[in-house]
């Protein structure tokens, strides 16, 4: 009898421990997963300013008679345009 309690509880240690490992697996998954879009939105974050720097230095190289005739239109959706 002692034997069969024991092969019993052995059994059922392994089936709680195959499902903490299974949750364990699946949480490590999604931590992985925000840092990876974490990474990312820093990646697309830095870019995005770099290029917003890159639009103000090249707006100041524009001459002021430039800046002037285009008052009253935005210079940066004209940036790029074939007028």
């Amino acid at each position: 009898m002692q034997v069969v309690e024991m092969k019993s509880k052995l059994e059922e240690k392994i089936k709680a421990l195959e499902k903490e490992k299974t949750a364990l697996l699946e949480e490590i998954g999604q931590l992985r997963e925000i840092v990876e879009l974490n990474e990312k939105a820093k990646g697309l974050e830095d870019e995005v300013n770099r290029l917003k720097d890159e639009l103000e230095t090249l707006k100041g190289k524009i001459p002021e008679e430039f800046l002037q005739e285009l008052s009253g239109r935005d210079v940066e959706k004209c940036i790029g345009c074939e007028e």
